[in-house]
């Protein structure tokens, strides 16, 4: 069985939103970081531009997750290699 699980995700800002690409963990902060100041600043500039942003700067995004669950077979159907 699997089901999404969304989660309302608010920003008060463009520099909030952002702010997470500079810590380096993960793989988009990770990329954000190998890219040279003027590749960073294109890269911001295309993501600001892409964003719903409000008439207040605010961000309302919706953070998706895939969820699942599954069962173990009893020991008598496992196969054992």
């Amino acid at each position: 069985m699997e089901r999404a699980l969304d989660a309302p995700t608010v920003f008060r800002d463009f520099d909030d939103f952002w702010s997470p690409f500079l810590g380096g963990q993960g793989p988009a902060p990770g990329y954000c970081l190998s890219l040279d100041e003027a590749g960073r600043t294109r890269l911001k500039e295309e993501v600001r531009r892409r964003l719903p942003i409000d008439s207040d700067g605010g961000i309302r995004l919706i953070a998706r997750a895939l969820a699942a669950r599954g069962t173990r077979a009893p020991a008598t159907q496992r196969r054992t290699s």
